[in-house]
C-alpha cells in the first residue's frame, strides 16, 4: 500500500483551483496537471507500507498531533521547483498558520520513526502540486500567466485545518486515485484534557 499523510481542502476551494487551473491549462505545455479532486497539501509521504501497519500507523498519528489544535491556512502565490529554466513542480504555497504546520510535520516524522521511517533530509516545505513539469516547453508562459492572474484574485480562500489524514495513493494508467484510510482530528490539551477548536 502506498501511503502518505495529508491535509484535504474543501469543495470550495478546490473549485477556484479549478478555474485557476482551466486558465492554465488552455497554454500549450509539456504539464501534467494534478486532477482538481486530489489536490493537497502533503504533511509526509510515507511510501509503500504492509497492509498490517495502517492500524499502527493510524494509532502513532492519533498520538503524534498532541497539543496542536485547529489552525488556518492561506493560498498564498505560486512557485516551482527546480526553477522556472528547469522547471519539474509547479505548486501554489500556503500562508497563516505555517508555525503550526511545520510543528505538525516534524511531530509526525518524530512519532513514525519508531516505525523505522527515515525522516526526509530535506526542509519541509508546504505546498500543493498543481502540476508536474515533463519538460521547460512553454513553462515561461504558464508561469507569467499564474502570476498575473494570482496578483488579480483577492484570494483562493483560507481553510480552517481540523485534522490531518492517513491517504491511500493508488495508481493507475488514468492517473492516482487517493482515498482516505484515517482521519486524525486535531485538538489542544488543557490540563491533559483535550479540547477541540
Amino acid at each position: 500500500m502506498r501511503l502518505f499523510v495529508a491535509i484535504n481542502f474543501p469543495d470550495y476551494i478546490k473549485s477556484k483551483l479549478k478555474f485557476f487551473i482551466k486558465e492554465l491549462r488552455q497554454l500549450p505545455s509539456d504539464a501534467k496537471w494534478v486532477d482538481v479532486p486530489n489536490l493537497h497539501l502533503t504533511i509526509w509521504f510515507l511510501g509503500n507500507v504492509s497492509e498490517t501497519e495502517v492500524n499502527t500507523i493510524s494509532t502513532i498519528l492519533n498520538g503524534s498531533v498532541t497539543g496542536i489544535g485547529p489552525f488556518k491556512l492561506n493560498l498564498d502565490g505560486v512557485g516551482v521547483f527546480q526553477s522556472v529554466e528547469r522547471p519539474r513542480v509547479f505548486w501554489m504555497g500556503v500562508s497563516g498558520g505555517t508555525g503550526q504546520l511545520v510543528r505538525l510535520h516534524r511531530q509526525v516524522q518524530e512519532a513514525l520513526r519508531q516505525l523505522g521511517f527515515e525522516p526526509e533530509r530535506r526542509r519541509y516545505s508546504p505546498h500543493l502540486t498543481l502540476a508536474r513539469i515533463r519538460s521547460p516547453h512553454g513553462f515561461v508562459a504558464i508561469y507569467e500567466r499564474a502570476k498575473e492572474l494570482v496578483s488579480k484574485q483577492v484570494e483562493f480562500g483560507s481553510v480552517n485545518v481540523t485534522s490531518i489524514e492517513l491517504m491511500l495513493s493508488e495508481l493507475s494508467p488514468r492517473g492516482p486515485k487517493y482515498s482516505i484510510l484515517s482521519s486524525i482530528p486535531l485538538m489542544e490539551v488543557d490540563d491533559g484534557n483535550p479540547i477541540a477548536r
